[in-house]
């Protein structure tokens, strides 16, 4: 009798066929459409569909068995002996660097997976050789790929090293890799501009807009380009500065703060100056953390919602369902404005 269930290997030629084969019947049983008692493709008709030798399909076969996932009958064939067992997911999670609000989503991430499947973390500090050298040496070892991408020209090309099925992209990238991979984006054009102008009362009572960034291309220059059409919107001077070092706070200006060494500096410059926050100037932190509610009686920051990012992606993962969503972006108002 032959096997009511078709197995669909992933045309990636990285990734072993006999872990391919694998990495679908795991992938069956957590989507349903496997369960115990299942009948699952003899060896000749695997080799038959997939081009494949006997002995890859007994590879991918005998560790299943090794498992107590699949068990074997003379003269019947495989049939899937416990669509419980060593099935839960296996994350590789590959973050840009571990910050404060990273944490945050990290911790999300783990509470909602609980009980659900376990996860490993990396970081490629944006750097594509390491990118590129981690990916590569994780084919095949996990279930799902949950990965913040790099912004540079090679990066859809070492993804497609990976079974296509098995990526999900978070936080960044979305307007790069949001048509082909489902995931959990910022949407930092549309966001900085739309919070903005939910909050203009707070920013608009300032004469100009100065912008600290250090790094104007990639997702960064997306932030700038939110900013300058919420600026020209309101008729509001706008100036881009690459570090708070360079820059003497001058009274009127609001002052919207990316990178957290250039956030502490300008608190300083302005105390040294008699300026205060939420008066004189004003100033707005890119991304929440708890430091910034004490930092000079509250820091105010614009922010994507990092605990409901993990939870968002780590749902996704655990249900298969391919989503696009853009996480939700707030800002906490506070005296610095």
């Amino acid at each position: 009798m032959k096997s009511k269930v078709r197995l669909e290997l992933a045309q990636t030629p990285s990734v072993p066929k006999y872990r391919q084969i694998i990495n679908s019947i795991e992938r069956s049983l957590r989507n349903g459409d496997l369960r115990k008692g299942d009948r699952i493709p003899s060896l000749n008709q695997l080799c038959r569909d997939h081009g494949l030798s006997q002995d890859t399909v007994l590879a991918a076969y005998n560790e299943l068995k090794t498992r107590g996932i699949v068990t074997s009958t003379v003269g019947k064939g495989y049939y899937i002996l416990d669509d419980g067992l060593d099935t839960q997911h296996r994350v590789f999670l590959l973050f840009d660097k571990l910050t404060a609000y990273k944490e945050i989503l990290y911790g999300s991430f783990k509470e909602t997976l609980k009980g659900k499947g376990t996860e490993q973390i990396f970081f490629h500090h944006n750097n594509p050789e390491v990118f590129a050298r981690i990916i590569e040496t994780s084919l095949g070892q996990f279930s799902d790929y949950v990965i913040m991408p790099i912004a540079n020209e090679d990066a859809l090309t070492v993804l497609k090293l990976l079974d296509q099925d098995t990526i999900y992209i978070l936080d960044q990238g979305r307007s790069r890799f949001g048509n082909q991979y489902p995931g959990v984006y910022q949407n930092f054009e549309e966001d900085i501009r739309n919070v903005l102008r939910d909050n203009g009362d707070a920013v608009c009572k300032y004469a100009r807009v100065t912008i600290l960034i250090r790094e104007p291309r990639g997702h960064y220059g997306e932030i700038i380009t939110g900013l300058r059409k919420f600026c020209a919107e309101r008729s509001t001077p706008m100036t881009i500065e690459s570090s708070a070092m360079s820059v003497q706070p001058e009274r009127g200006t609001m002052y919207v703060v990316v990178d957290d060494t250039d956030l502490i500096t300008i608190v300083k410059k302005a105390a040294g100056s008699r300026l205060g926050l939420g008066t004189d100037i004003g100033v707005i932190s890119y991304n929440e953390s708890p430091l910034k509610e004490v930092i000079d009686k509250g820091i105010a920051t614009i922010s994507t919602d990092f605990a409901q990012m993990g939870r968002s992606i780590a749902r996704m993962v655990v249900s298969g369902r391919k989503n696009h969503i853009d996480n939700p972006f707030v800002m906490m108002r506070r005296a610095s404005v």
